[in-house]
Order: structure tokens, then sequence, then C-alpha cells
């Protein structure tokens, strides 16, 4: 009798679910996509699957918590996103700056699209894959430290729909929601494919000063750059280091140029990395060469260069990028050849002789 009772339970679960996945899908199909929110999240923290998931779980999710904030600079300029996670060896917390798969996110989350809506009372979870062991992004309006309990709202991810590859069936604040499978699909591969490896990166304005310090010289140039009739940036350089004169435009322009292939070629919790490198003893206090950037919208870089790495990939430079005013990163590898060619574009800023603009005169 008891085992009767188990199998008709069984079956009746089975046809809720049935029916509850069909629904959805059917109403999806005729309906229009609708806003489930619209709110401006200044905190998203996704929390990996547990073994228990009964999910699809390919390619691989990350298997570590990762946090992402968006950080203010005003209202001229742009936001910061900031990535913040355990480092899988030494388990402290490391920071980086979030590349536009982040910005894109938190976009995509401020206006949640989805094209069903279902109350969770008398549903099955389990059946859908979206109990407490699925992967989860937990959402705040406000900062919140990465080892503090996030308690605002939070989406939940299960299975797909059968009907459209392009939704999956979610969890939203105890409702259940059908949004694009790719706000899951971010948090697949590798963590660092959400890091932003160009140092120096931007939309709008100009850079308006560059200097080099280290090896006993200071070299620094400054930028008055002015719109044209098209609407864009021509940039004016001068050198107020050693003789102040007013520079070629090549010599400014390439060492700019030549500022902005710097990137995190490498980071140190990548498997390429060499396991005996560490940025525990560099210290930015120790750095060989600093450079300091600043834009036109008062954002504020500063660089940090250390002794160079021998790989199996060549050779590097240890390397750290500072926000000033914000947050400094953990370490990452710089190509050396790189590095060279910046360090030689500062020796010809340095050796420049005054440039005489055609047709004018410069005092």
């Amino acid at each position: 009798m008891l085992k009767n009772k188990k199998i008709i339970y069984l079956l009746v679960s089975l046809l809720v679910s049935f029916f509850i996945f069909f629904g959805l899908e059917e109403r999806q199909e005729n309906q229009t996509e609708v806003s489930f929110w619209k709110k401006d999240w200044s905190t998203i923290r996704f929390l990996p699957p547990k073994e228990t998931w009964c999910g699809k779980n390919e390619p691989t999710l990350f298997p570590m918590p990762i946090q992402m904030e968006k950080i203010s600079r005003g209202w001229r300029g742009n936001p910061l996103f900031k990535l913040t996670q355990l480092d899988g060896k030494t388990k402290e917390q490391v920071f980086y700056e979030a590349n536009y798969n982040v910005k894109n996110l938190f976009t995509d989350l401020s206006v949640l699209k989805t094209k069903s809506e279902e109350l969770t009372e008398g549903i099955d979870l389990q059946k859908l894959c979206l109990s407490e062991d699925a992967p989860t992004l937990l959402l705040s309006l406000d900062s919140i430290p990465f080892d503090q309990e996030i308690n605002g709202s939070f989406l939940r991810f299960g299975n797909k729909l059968g009907s459209d590859e392009t939704r999956i069936l979610a969890l939203a604040d105890n409702r259940i929601v059908s949004p694009y499978q790719y706000l899951i699909d971010k948090f697949k591969g590798e963590s660092h494919s959400l890091r932003e490896r160009q140092f120096i990166n931007y939309n709008g304005g100009f850079i308006q000063y560059i200097e080099l310090n280290g090896e006993g010289q200071r070299i620094r140039i400054e930028n008055s750059a002015k719109k044209n009739q098209y609407d864009t940036y021509v940039n004016e350089w001068s050198r107020p280091t050693d003789e102040r004169i007013v520079l070629s435009p090549s010599i400014g322009n390439d060492w700019e140029t030549k500022l902005k292939s710097l990137r995190a070629d490498l980071y140190l919790d990548e498997p390429q990395a060499p396991s005996y490198v560490s940025g525990k003893s560099s210290a930015k206090e120790k750095a060989i060469y600093t450079i300091e950037v600043g834009h036109s919208e008062s954002y504020r870089w500063k660089l940090y260069f250390y002794d160079t790495v021998q790989t199996e990939q060549g050779m590097f430079r240890l390397a750290q990028r500072e926000f000033l005013g914000h947050f400094l990163e953990n370490h990452s590898l710089v190509k050396e050849e790189q590095f060279s060619a910046f360090l030689r574009a500062a020796t010809e800023v340095k050796n420049a002789s005054r440039f005489e603009r055609p047709n004018q005169k410069i005092q």
C-alpha cells in the first residue's frame, strides 16, 4: 500500500512538472517580452552550483564564487567595474578590473527581460533544477564586501526551455521566469575571461598626461587635445620635463600608442603562469618603474613594474595596476618586448627637439 502511494505521488509530481513546463513554454511562444524588474544594481555575486544540482553543467561553470561591483566615478565619468574572487591556492582575495562582459551583465540585469512569469506555489522546484543547489546570482543595490552576506534579490538558474534554446528557467524573487541563457553562460570556462587585460582602457575623452619615473629619470608629456571638424580629438603634446617644448605629434602619439599596448598578458593564477612567481614580495614601493596616466574625465591610473621573469612562453615583467582613489589590482605579467618598446618610445620623447607647426611659430 505504501509503495503504491509513493508511485502515485511520483506520477502526480511528474505530471504537475510537465504541465508547468509546458505551460511556461506555451506562454513564452505567445507572450511578448516584458521587464520583470528595473533596478540599478551595485553588486552582483555568482555562486557556483553544488554537485547535487541536476542541471546541465557543460561547459563547466566557475567552481568558485566571484563578485562584480560597479563603482561610480562621478556624474561625468563612466563607472569602473571591479572583480573580486579567492585565489585558488592561497584562498586570499584578489582584485582585477572587469571587462565588457561584466559591464554588459550589469546592463542586462538592470532590466531583466522575460517571456513568462509563474508563482512558485505548488511547483516542485527540484524537477526544474531550481532548488538551492543551483547556480545563483545574488544582487544588491549597495556595495557589499566580498566576505559579507548579500540579502538583496537573487536569480537562480535551472533547466533550459525546450522550445527556445536561447532562454532558461530561473527563479527570481520566488517567481519562475525565463531570461536569456547567456546571462549564466558568462560564468562558464575560466574566470579570466571577465578581466580587463588592457591596462589603459576608457571610452570617450583623451589622455591628458603620461609620466614615467624610474632608473633615476622622469619623463612627462601633457596633452591639450582639441576637437576637429569631425568631432574627434586631435592630440597636441608638450614635454614639461627638462627643456619645455612642444612635441611632434608623431612622437607623442607613438608613446601613447605604446602605452595602450601594455596589458596583462598572463595572470599569476592562469595555468600557463610559472608556479614559482609570486607577487607577495613585490610591494608597489619596490617598483623599478612607475607610470602615471591622467584622463580628461579625471580618471587616474598608476602602473608599477618590477623585475623580469623568464618563462616557457618567453620573458615577462611583473606588474600591477592601480586605479587611484579606488583599488589596487593584484599582480600580472607583461611581455617584456612590449614594455621595452614603451621605454624606447620614452627615450624618443626625452631626446626630442622642439616641434614647429607648419605656418605657425611656437612660443
